[in-house]
C-alpha cells in the first residue's frame, strides 16, 4: 500500500495535503483530518463497508454512527454516542493507527513553531467534528490532491467519489525534508514560481514544495522581457509543445520529429523532419535547437522559436521514414546524434545566440569613465577579455586583411586614448543578439574590428540619425 496511508504523519506529507501554511492551526488541524481520512478510505474496514464508487452520504453512513448529524455544530458537539467518528480526537487517532505521538511532536517543532501546550490542545480536539459542508470540501480537496477521483460533473452530495489505484508517492523522508524547513519550501516555491516562464513543470513543484507564498514578504522579483503573452493560447501552446518535448527527451527514446514552421525572416511556413536536442531561453524567446532541415532546406544545425511552431500536435517520425535527411539518419546509425552538451559547448565558444554560425573575433573600445561606471567587471561572455592598447594595433594588423581597410583602423586608433578600456571577443557573424546589445549602448561603444561590423554599425546609425534630424 502506499507510504500516505501506511506511515504516520510527517510534517512534509501534511503540508501537501494542506490548504495553506501549517503555521496557521486550522490549516494544520485539516491536513490532519485529511490524513485521518485518507488512512480510513483505504483501509480494510473501508474497503468492507463503502464500495469503489460512493456519494458523500455513502461515506458518512460508513464512517459515523446512525445518530450522527452533520447539518449543524451544535447537533454534533451534543451528540452522545462514544462509538461515533466526530468524537474522536487526533490523538485518538493516532494511538488507533500507532503513531509515536512524542517523536511526530518533536518532528513537527522543527518545522513550524508550536509550544508542546499547543500542540497537546489540538490534539485533544474531536477531529471530525464539522459539518457537512467542510466534510464534503474535504473530499474534493483530496480529488484535488489526486488521491480520489471525481466519477461525475454533478455538486453537492450527487458526486461520486472513487479510490485510485495510485496515491501520489508524496515524498516523506526525514533524511530529505529536515532540510528544508517549511519557510524554505515556500520560499522555494516562491522562487520556481518567478521561472515559470521557462518550464510549464516549474508551477506544478512549487505546489509541491508549498500551497501558500507570504507575498508580504518575499522581497526578490524576476520580470523577464518575453515574446509570448502571459495566460494567452501562444503561451497555452508553447506550453503544450515543450511539455511533450520534454516527456519525449524523459522517456529517452528520442526520434525525428515533424514541425511546421513560420519563418519570420523568409516570411513562409515550412515543413521540416529535425531532431530535437534541447530548449533554451535567449533574447526574450524560447528555442529549440535541432539538427536536421532548416527552413533555408539545408541540413544543419537551427534554433526553432517555440512560439513560431504552428504544428497542431509534434509528429515524431520512424528513423527508416523517407522524410528523414540521410545526413540525420546516418548521425543516428553512427551514434553520434548531437546532445545539449554540444549546444552549451558551442554557446560558451562565442558570443551570440546562433551558436552554429561562423564566429570571428571583435574588438570593442569603451571610453573611460562610461567603461569604470558600467563595463569593469560585468560578466559578458567567456571570451570577452580586456586587452592592452598595443595588442589592439597588433589584431587590427593581424584579422584585417584588407589593406585600405587596416591603414583605416589603424588611423582610427591613433586618435583613441589609450587609457581607454578595449576588449576582445569571439562572437557569431550575423548574430542579431549581439547586434542588439551594440545598439543598446550606442554612442558607448565603438567596434574596431571587424571592418564589415563596424560600418554596420555605422549605417544602423546614420539610417537612426535620418529617422530624427529635422
Amino acid at each position: 500500500m502506499n507510504v500516505i496511508v501506511t506511515n504516520y504523519p510527517h510534517p512534509t506529507l501534511l503540508q501537501h495535503l494542506a490548504n495553506g501554511s501549517l503555521d496557521q492551526s486550522h490549516n494544520l488541524s485539516r491536513a490532519i483530518r485529511l490524513w485521518a481520512l485518507l488512512r480510513w478510505l483505504y483501509s480494510d474496514k473501508a474497503y468492507a463497508t463503502l464500495d469503489d464508487s460512493f456519494t458523500y452520504n455513502d461515506w458518512r453512513q460508513a464512517f459515523f454512527t446512525e445518530t450522527h448529524k452533520d447539518e449543524k455544530l451544535a447537533d454534533i458537539f451534543n451528540h452522545q454516542n462514544p462509538n461515533c467518528a466526530c468524537l474522536k480526537t487526533s490523538k485518538q487517532w493516532f494511538l488507533e493507527w500507532e503513531v509515536p505521538i512524542e517523536q511526530w511532536q518533536n518532528l513537527l517543532q522543527k518545522y513550524i513553531n508550536r509550544s508542546d501546550s499547543e500542540i497537546d490542545e489540538l490534539l485533544n480536539e474531536p477531529l471530525f467534528a464539522q459539518v457537512r459542508k467542510s466534510l464534503q470540501s474535504d473530499l474534493d480537496l483530496l480529488v484535488t490532491r489526486k488521491c480520489l477521483q471525481l466519477l461525475n460533473n454533478t455538486s453537492g452530495r450527487s458526486k461520486h467519489y472513487c479510490r485510485v489505484n495510485q496515491l501520489p508517492n508524496f515524498i516523506t523522508s526525514e533524511n530529505i525534508d529536515s532540510r528544508l524547513t517549511l519557510e524554505k519550501q515556500a520560499y522555494l516555491a516562491g522562487a520556481l514560481g518567478m521561472f515559470s516562464f521557462l518550464d510549464p513543470a516549474y508551477p506544478l513543484l512549487a505546489e509541491e514544495f508549498s500551497r501558500e507564498v507570504d507575498e508580504d514578504n518575499h522581497r526578490v522579483f524576476l520580470y523577464v522581457d518575453y515574446v509570448v503573452p502571459e495566460s494567452s493560447d501562444v503561451q497555452d501552446a508553447v506550453d503544450e509543445i515543450q511539455s511533450q518535448l520534454q516527456e519525449i527527451w524523459n522517456a529517452g527514446n528520442i526520434q525525428p520529429l515533424l514541425l511546421t514552421y513560420h519563418s519570420a525572416h523568409r516570411n513562409q511556413i515550412k515543413e521540416c523532419v529535425v531532431y530535437p536536442v534541447c530548449i533554451y531561453f535567449m533574447e526574450r524567446a524560447k528555442y529549440l535547437c535541432t539538427y536536421g532541415n532548416t527552413p533555408k532546406g539545408d541540413i544543419h544545425w537551427y534554433k526553432y522559436r517555440l512560439d513560431r511552431i504552428i504544428s497542431k500536435r509534434l509528429e515524431f517520425l520512424d528513423w527508416e521514414d523517407p522524410r528523414v535527411p540521410q545526413l540525420l539518419r546516418e548521425k543516428y546509425q553512427d551514434n553520434k546524434l548531437p546532445t545539449p552538451k554540444t549546444v552549451n559547448t558551442q554557446l560558451k565558444e562565442a558570443w551570440g545566440c546562433d551558436f552554429y554560425k561562423e564566429k570571428a573575433v571583435m574588438v570593442l573600445r569603451f571610453e573611460q569613465d562610461f567603461h569604470q561606471r558600467y563595463i569593469n567587471g560585468i560578466s559578458i561572455h567567456d571570451t570577452f577579455t580586456r586587452i592592452s592598447y598595443e595588442q589592439t594595433i597588433n589584431l587590427t594588423q593581424q584579422y584585417t586583411l584588407n589593406l585600405k581597410h587596416r591603414k583605416a583602423i589603424l588611423d582610427i586608433i591613433k586618435f583613441r586614448p589609450s587609457t581607454d578600456a578595449y576588449y576582445q571577443v569571439d562572437y557569431r557573424v550575423t548574430d542579431y543578439y549581439v547586434v542588439r546589445w551594440l545598439r543598446a549602448l550606442g554612442s558607448k561603444v565603438e567596434v574596431l574590428l571587424p571592418w564589415i561590423m563596424r560600418e554596420e554599425m555605422a549605417l544602423e546609425i546614420q539610417n537612426t540619425w535620418n529617422l530624427y534630424k529635422t
